[in-house]
């Protein structure tokens, strides 16, 4: 589309600075010039060409691109043969156009610039233009050739961008199918997982209550005509239910994650889904045996982390956010860190303030810092 327009344009623009220095010199009343009717015919004539070899271009650019030159060369040496007829040496700006687009269509891009000049300046001494023709010719082959490179420039980095949307779309199909994906896996983890816990409560659970069961009524049948008998199998009814209780216990024992790594992966989360939803890089460290931190600590830690990002999306403009909790012999400490702009002094509202709260309610104390780096809350809970 821009080569085309460009081609046009400058046809264009040549053929009107000829036809306007022609008609200025037949109004001199100069022998050697024509009759203003013949100029202004031969431009309508040259018009007529352009716009249909333009639109040609344009059709074939849009639906036909497999179609061959033959039609547009054409074109081209008709309007050739036209700046022929009516005189190369006082058309030769016209004649200069068309060979760029000729060229320009026949030649490898490595070669054009070099042919086209060749070209001309072999054009020039051929045909011997006017020093008004050919000084036209110059300055139009010059805006020409640059204008031609901008475009070239131009298209390329139009298709560099095409292709930048497209490999766009397909990662985000693709981000979209692994969302998918992973919540598909999620889900039959759940699943899976809740089958092998019912077939682990069933193994040791049921046969357990069934026996006990059956005791029990094997009692019921017996207290009267059989007291002992009956006695035993409460007893053993008895017995079985507490294995199955202890069992019970210990498989809920055994399929409860730890604290501290259900509180790490709780951390993780939130900040992944942080990151993705508002695009801020996110960091989360834990230095120390996080078996020390007590499920009220955690708990607090996890509530503040939600203020503090919800602060820094507020407030800060941040492009990152850090979370890094250290423990000690007798402290933990927990440090939430933006990277976003704090000028001046700032005023504690309602979250801040009810960090404090939460803190100190777990035995802790709150500190807020404001540095030219970013803003920094501190978590210092004792031991």
């Amino acid at each position: 589309m821009y080569k085309n327009t460009l081609y046009l344009v400058f046809e264009l623009t040549a053929l009107t600075a000829v036809t306007v220095h022609r008609i200025i010199l037949a109004s001199q009343s100069d022998p050697a010039v024509t009759a203003d009717d013949f100029n202004i015919a031969a431009a309508l004539a040259f018009c007529c060409l352009f716009l249909t070899d333009f639109l040609f271009a344009e059709l074939r650019r849009k639906k036909s691109r497999h179609m061959g030159k033959s039609v547009r060369t054409a074109f081209l040496a008709a309007e050739i043969f036209g700046c022929v007829l009516c005189g190369v040496e006082d058309y030769f700006p016209v004649f200069s156009a068309v060979m760029f687009e000729l060229v320009d269509m026949l030649v490898a891009d490595g070669y054009f610039y070099c042919i086209f000049t060749a070209v001309t300046f072999i054009s020039a001494f051929i045909f011997e233009p006017s020093a008004y023709g050919a000084i036209t010719a110059g300055v139009i082959a010059v805006l020409e050739i640059f204008s031609g490179t901008v475009m070239e420039k131009l298209e390329r980095f139009i298709k560099i961008s095409e292709e930048q949307r497209e490999t766009i779309s397909l990662l985000n199909a693709k981000i979209s199918g692994l969302k998918s994906y992973s919540k598909t896996l999620r889900e039959a983890a759940a699943l899976e997982e809740r089958g092998r816990f019912s077939a682990r409560i069933h193994d040791k659970l049921g046969h357990g209550i069934s026996g006990s069961i059956i005791l029990l009524e094997g009692a019921k049948l017996n207290i009267r005509t059989n007291p002992e008998q009956a006695e035993k199998c409460i007893e053993t009814a008895a017995e079985n239910l507490r294995g199955s209780v202890d069992s019970i216990r210990e498989a809920l024992r055994e399929e409860r994650p730890l604290r501290h790594i259900a509180g790490i992966a709780e951390i993780n989360e939130a900040l992944e889904k942080f990151s993705v939803t508002y695009e801020i890089k996110t960091d989360f460290d834990i230095e120390g045996n996080a078996e020390k931190i007590t499920p009220q600590i955690w708990i607090c830690i996890t509530e503040n982390l939600t203020e503090a990002m919800t602060n820094t999306v507020k407030h800060s403009e941040a492009d990152s956010f850090s979370l890094k909790i250290s423990v000690y012999n007798k402290i933990i400490k927990a440090e939430f860190c933006d990277s976003g702009k704090n000028g001046g002094s700032f005023r504690k509202g309602m979250g801040l303030e009810a960090m404090e709260e939460r803190t100190a309610d777990c035995g802790g104390s709150c500190v807020f810092q404001k540095n030219p780096g970013g803003f920094k809350i501190l978590n210092i809970f004792r031991l």
